[in-house]
């Protein structure tokens, strides 16, 4: 209603107001489907300012705002704009974390888990009504005018959806756990827990007086293997690599070629392009 279509004159008249009532912020952020991060930070100045948009909304818009004034008196409807403004903010967090340069599976994974490992202790605090990790619930709490007692522990049930809604788009994560942990540390792997393929490599990488004694890692380690003598680990370490280099875009593209019958000579588009890019 103030920052959508046109209405740069309201928007200017909320900043105003905003400043006027020394406000914590001074605008109100519109959120961006484009920028889908910032949902959490719409959120969270939204929240912070639910106690001037009332009055200002009575005030500056002439349309009958009666029932949204009436909203941010109700206490239910201010209890799930904390949770999920505090939510929100986890999430976009998490999706933060995701994001960067030079992040191997094995990172990617850790932060998925370590995420999920999260969600359980929210859900557990809530349980108990124990706010410490959601910080707009537990300053609405403290609000001289709010409920008494304000308990949130019903939201443990929102924080339980969520986990199911991991444990069901990541499941596939738990099959790479085992591939993981060869390619973090191929040197302390088990031989017997690792494919056929791979045993004997392991072998003789194990026992290898070069490299037992190299500080690498990831990828950078997999570099050092002998394409004659380690054939099966050198793929293995450029498959685990090459999946975190792996976009929606990319995806779409490795689909098309495996479905296509059509031959494609993927050196020569390479050397076509103005600036080729390969998955290392």
């Amino acid at each position: 209603m103030i920052r959508g279509g046109n209405r740069s004159l309201l928007h200017r008249q909320l900043r105003q107001f905003l400043v006027d009532t020394e406000a914590e912020y001074g605008d109100l952020l519109m959120y961006n489907h484009v920028r889908w991060l910032s949902a959490g930070k719409c959120m969270e100045r939204f929240f912070a300012i639910r106690k001037e948009i009332p009055p200002f909304l009575n005030k500056y818009v002439s349309s009958d705002t009666t029932e949204l004034e009436e909203k941010f008196q109700d206490p239910e409807f201010l209890r799930q704009l904390a949770f999920i403004t505090d939510l929100t903010n986890h999430l976009n967090s998490l999706n933060l974390s995701l994001q960067g340069r030079n992040q191997t599976v094995s990172d990617l994974v850790g932060i998925i888990n370590g995420f999920r490992n999260k969600l359980n202790v929210f859900k557990h605090a809530l349980e108990k009504n124990n706010l410490t990790h959601f910080p707009s619930c537990l300053k609405l709490a403290k609000e001289p005018n709010s409920e008494k007692n304000i308990d949130f522990s019903c939201c443990s049930s929102q924080i339980q959806q969520v986990i199911n809604e991991f444990n069901t788009r990541f499941k596939d994560i738990e099959s790479l756990i085992s591939s993981v942990l060869l390619y973090n540390n191929p040197l302390g792997a088990s031989i017997e827990d690792q494919p056929p393929d791979l045993q004997l490599e392991l072998c003789d990488l194990q026992a290898d007086m070069f490299l037992i004694t190299r500080q690498e890692k990831g990828p950078e380690f997999f570099k050092l293997l002998s394409k004659e003598k380690f054939p099966n680990l050198r793929d293995f370490g450029l498959k685990m690599t090459s999946i975190s280099n792996l976009t929606d875009s990319t995806l779409r593209h490795l689909m098309r070629l495996s479905t296509t019958k059509l031959a494609v000579d993927i050196s020569s588009l390479m050397d076509e392009a103005d600036r080729p890019q390969s998955l290392h």
